[in-house]
């Protein structure tokens, strides 16, 4: 061996999460094969088809072969919307004109083999989610809607999503607990593909994610009911919302609870690993001391992209459309119920509902004053001010420790040998994993 292929770096896929997920999937085989069908009549354990409802192969499978582009449609949809309609600014760019931001550019074959497993993991957490959703736990007559099992249970069940998902989510990042898991979905040090970089993580993390929203659903519906107006809508949001935190849009969309989370948080917990657990509140993050307000790339402080309002409070605009879309979900709810239109007998039980969530939307339009949104064009006078600040540094401060991000401008991370390694960027050719199908370089430039 000569001395410049001595010198070459060696790369190699950490290999304790593919085998704990191999473990997890042997082990889901063996419980699956000594459980009984769900209905009579199914031909799958109720593990695989926890509804009944899918009683053949055809069925089975192409249901499954259907979600695949359907995902990826939305994801087409978001990203359409996100640029070329609403003109978000992107959180993936420099914006200071510093260089490029560097991020997992190419999915590598291991990338490509969790998301294809996930493909199928999501398509059992969803059929569980519907199996739940369509149980007894969940009130379907439509007279039956009121305050408690509507906006008030929609916030409840949010709000404990992310109360119980914090500790998974903490614990997930210990040294311990790290590499076997959640280290595959920090490959991507800026989320901007949305579905492909959500879906791109264990499937424990996909299994346990599911899980916490039938435990939220579930406690909600025991507390104050559950109505399948709230429950449907719900979870269509948590799929979606969860899909936004990964897109690389600076938008101000957030749930109408207690301290919302806005998707620049995500990015800055990919940014910045150690902080903002979260991801629909950063209630959890505030009262841990984990939040960390989020900077744009090549910027000392982002100017505020929000309204003078207490952050605690959630925008007037987020409960007007929650009113409008639950509303939408009880006439859904009943025409799929009464395969017909159903009159106001049926939804005039909203209207208690809608006067609460517009009065609430009103007290947080008294302290909703605009000042500014980096999804808005500044002005000239901001553009100068930005180009004074000083440069955001590799290290930073936080909680009294010196801390370094997980992807500075201008760098990348190598991955060998499971170190963490920042190399300057005149050695980024050399140290860059190869993208999927090309050979490796064997000599570093």
């Amino acid at each position: 061996m000569d001395k410049m292929s001595q010198g070459a770096p060696q790369f190699r896929v950490d290999t304790r999460g593919p085998y704990l997920a191999v473990a997890i999937f042997i082990g889901c085989i063996i419980y699956s094969a000594s459980c009984s069908p769900a209905k009579d009549g199914a031909f799958l354990p109720w593990t695989l088809n926890p509804t009944g409802e899918l009683n053949d192969f055809m069925m089975y499978f192409g249901l499954y072969a259907v979600t695949i582009p359907a995902k990826e449609l939305l994801n087409v949809i978001l990203n359409f919307l996100g640029t070329s309609v609403l003109g978000y600014t992107r959180m993936d760019e420099d914006h200071m004109g510093d260089g490029k931001v560097k991020k997992l550019e190419v999915l590598e074959f291991h990338d490509l083999c969790y998301l294809g497993v996930n493909t199928f993991v999501e398509f059992l957490g969803m059929n569980h989610i519907a199996a739940f959703l369509l149980s007894d736990h969940v009130e379907y007559v439509g007279q039956q809607f009121c305050i408690f099992n509507g906006p008030l249970a929609f916030m409840a069940a949010f709000t404990l999503n992310d109360i119980v998902y914090y500790p998974f989510h903490a614990v997930a990042h210990r040294r311990i607990f790290y590499p076997y898991c959640h280290k595959q979905h920090h490959r991507q040090f800026v989320p901007f593909r949305g579905y492909a970089d959500a879906a791109n993580q264990h499937p424990l993390e996909q299994m346990y994610g599911f899980s916490i929203w039938i435990f939220s659903l579930f406690s909600v519906s025991k507390l104050t009911g559950l109505h399948a107006a709230t429950a449907w809508l719900g979870t269509l949001l948590w799929a979606l919302l969860n899909i936004m935190n990964h897109l690389p849009y600076d938008t101000l969309i957030h749930l109408p609870v207690l301290y919302p989370a806005l998707p620049r948080d995500h990015n800055t917990h990919h940014r910045f690993p150690n902080t903002n657990y979260s991801t629909l509140s950063s209630f959890m993050d505030r009262a841990f001391g984990t939040y960390r307000p989020y900077q744009a790339f090549g910027q000392k402080q982002t100017p505020p992209a929000w309204t003078s309002r207490p952050e605690a409070v959630p925008s007037s605009k987020s409960f007007f459309s929650l009113c409008f879309l639950l509303f939408a979900s009880l006439l859904a709810v009943e025409t799929v119920q009464k395969r017909d239109l159903p009159d106001y007998h049926d939804v005039i039980v909203f209207v208690t509902s809608a006067v609460l969530l517009i009065n609430l939307g009103l007290c947080c339009a008294a302290c909703d004053v605009e000042i500014g949104s980096s999804s808005k064009p500044r002005k000239e006078s901001d553009k100068k001010i930005l180009l004074q600040q000083v440069k955001q540094k590799p290290e930073f401060e936080f909680n009294g420790k010196m801390q370094a991000e997980a992807m500075p401008v201008g760098w990348t991370k190598r991955w060998a040998a499971n170190k963490t390694i920042h190399e300057a960027d005149n050695k980024l050719e050399a140290h860059s994993p190869p993208a999927f199908g090309r050979k490796r370089s064997q000599t570093p430039r």
